[in-house]
């Protein structure tokens, strides 16, 4: 799962997960996961926001396609919807998926 960590949030130019894989050990107990789960979505946040350049509340093809040229093809796997936007809501769900697969993993 680490390997799948790397590649999805850095397509997404939202490296909140590698980051944080990278950086700390799984959690043992249920403060830690609520600790690290914090942190990863403040990240997830902050590159949301940075990726959102136009403010609209939603990341297009175009605005992903600036930030991260080369890895904009995994546009539509996070396109939940299929509406042409990434919500805040769509990336929070694929984070979290990959955070508790993750967890359970290294755990």
């Amino acid at each position: 799962m680490h390997k799948t960590l790397i590649w999805l949030i850095p397509a997404l130019s939202l490296s909140a997960l590698p980051s944080v894989a990278e950086t700390v050990a799984p959690p043992k107990t249920a403060a830690e996961k609520q600790a690290l789960r914090s942190r990863l979505d403040a990240e997830v946040d902050k590159q949301f926001r940075r990726t959102d350049s136009n403010r609209d509340g939603k990341i297009s093809r175009a605005e992903l396609t600036k930030v991260s040229p080369k890895n904009a093809a995994y546009f539509d796997l996070v396109d939940m919807n299929r509406d042409g936007t990434l919500s805040r809501a769509e990336l929070s769900a694929v984070a979290s998926l990959m955070f508790e697969n993750w967890v359970a993993e290294n755990g």
